[in-house]
């Protein structure tokens, strides 16, 4: 009995089959290496957003942060005023 397939042969298995089946077989055609750099990518990322998200005491706020910008508009010996749109 011959054990071996050809490509030609595997393909044409492939392309018989369901589109659910072939996503299956891909999920598990994955290397475990690439599912878990995946989801440590994905722990990262949120871990990320969390220390973004993060207040510290002495932070300005938006509103302190606005006036700050708009006050630091001097360049060299000349202070150029520019009105600003309330937000």
């Amino acid at each position: 009995m011959n054990t071996t397939l050809s490509l030609e042969a595997i393909l044409r298995m492939l392309s018989g089959l369901s589109l659910t089946n072939r996503q299956w077989l891909a999920e598990h055609l994955v290397e475990p290496e690439e599912l878990e750099r995946a989801r440590q990518r994905k722990s990262d990322e949120e871990l990320v957003r969390k220390l973004h998200s993060l207040r510290y005491d002495g932070e300005m706020t938006a509103e302190e942060l606005k006036q700050t910008l708009r006050d630091s508009h001097h360049f060299g010996l000349r202070e150029i005023k520019y009105t600003y749109d309330e937000d």
